[in-house]
């Protein structure tokens, strides 16, 4: 005799603060990017992953919790070049591969970047980067960009 389970509780702890608390967790990934040893390649790779992942499903916490905003988040992914490229890196961090067109324009690649001098291939001073549409961008930076264009949007929108 089988029966349908219902949830373990009516409502469950990573819901309780809503759209805010994925933006909580956006800013801790952020904070360990800044945070993690630049000779930790692994790791600080595993936390940009993290922080593009958390900030891509950003846009689904919101359309749900908020959804008089929907059509400003299309505005804002529409307009931003950056979190076009963020949402795609979300993407591959889930699929392995885009499968459909690349909201950046093209598929991307990831690199660490060489560095010259004596100091090893990749050494404390390479850079962790983005290879899309022609362009090399360091991955350090685009996540502040993003962090920046999200809280921008949330305070625009009387939400910070």
């Amino acid at each position: 005799m089988s029966s349908v389970q219902s949830r373990e509780l009516p409502w469950s702890w990573e819901r309780s603060l809503g759209w805010r608390g994925q933006y909580q967790r956006l800013c801790r990934w952020r904070a360990r990017l800044r945070q993690a040893a630049p000779d930790d390649v692994e790791m600080l790779f595993d936390f940009v992953l993290a922080f593009f992942t958390s900030g891509y499903h950003l846009r689904d916490w919101l359309a749900h919790d908020e959804p008089s905003i929907r059509a400003d988040l299309d505005q804002l992914f529409g307009a931003s070049a950056r979190l076009r490229l963020s949402a795609d890196i979300a993407n591959i961090a889930k699929h392995f591969d885009l499968n459909r067109p690349p909201r950046a324009g093209r598929q991307l690649s990831f690199a660490r970047e060489y560095v010259p001098g004596g100091k090893g291939w990749f050494g404390p001073d390479g850079r962790l980067v983005v290879l899309s549409g022609g362009e090399k961008i360091d991955l350090l930076d685009l996540a502040a960009n993003c962090e920046a264009a999200w809280k921008d949007f949330l305070r625009t929108h009387g939400r910070l």
